[in-house]
């Protein structure tokens, strides 16, 4: 099963590639260090595949709210944005909050990258191919990060942290299996060329991804079936943690 599961991963990032691995811009580029960006989004998403491998080149640090199918924070989704639906940016530094993958990528390469994103100027076919691939990649790994499993709404955690790179056929398995726990994570992007490889060197001893932080129970490992274990075990089953 595990052969099998890595297999589908490597086949989504297959589809996929080159997203999601090389820096376009790294933050080193950047004058100012802004703040993180908030993203409502699920693993399985197509469209939210399409902003995530742009904040990976971007070099752009952000907090994940999954909200996956069943997830209790859609309600929230809904009180902010007025309608559930994914992805879903809000970016504190702008003041600025927006639906709609394709103006959210532009928007992010607007305000943080040297560039124009990469689809842009193309015909519309390109485009097209793009989410094509993109749905593609989603069929590929057979829903994982679509459903919620365990609804986090009576926990009251601090959101872990993942060091990350979205093409990373490791790293997805970590991601989808947060997603379906429903819970919170800081995702700190490592794509290669990234000046922040060198802090989850200090950080974790080596450059491997991913690296699971969890602040709740100062836990720190990388290995992705290990961290998808220890995710598992520790909040799989549906627990009264911070419950009022």
């Amino acid at each position: 099963m595990s052969f099998v599961n890595d297999a589908s991963s490597f086949l989504a990032s297959a589809l996929r590639y080159p997203r999601g691995f090389d820096a376009v811009v790294t933050r080193a580029a950047r004058r100012t260090h802004p703040k993180p960006l908030e993203l409502f989004e699920f693993e399985a998403c197509p469209y939210c595949r399409k902003v995530r491998e742009a904040l990976c080149e971007l070099d752009l640090d952000y907090l994940c709210y999954p909200v996956a199918q069943g997830s209790p924070r859609r309600t929230r989704l809904k009180r902010l944005g007025g309608k559930v639906q994914v992805p879903y940016l809000v970016d504190p530094n702008q003041k600025t909050a927006l639906y709609e993958s394709d103006d959210i990528v532009a928007y992010l390469y607007r305000h943080y990258g040297s560039e124009a994103p990469r689809d842009s100027g193309w015909l519309r076919i390109p485009g097209l191919f793009n989410d094509g691939l993109s749905f593609f990649a989603s069929a590929a790994r057979l829903g994982r990060g679509r459903r919620c499993r365990v609804p986090n709404s009576r926990r009251r955690l601090k959101p872990l942290e993942l060091f990350n790179m979205e093409g990373s056929p490791y790293c997805r398995k970590v991601r989808e299996v947060l997603c379906e726990l429903d819970l919170e994570y800081f995702v700190r992007n490592v794509p290669r060329g990234s000046p922040q490889r060198e802090e989850l060197k200090r950080i974790g001893g080596k450059i491997q991804v991913p690296f699971l932080i969890d602040p709740n129970t100062g836990t720190a490992m990388y290995e992705s079936d290990e961290i998808i274990d220890y995710l598992e075990e520790r909040y799989g089953v549906a627990t009264s943690d911070g419950e009022e």
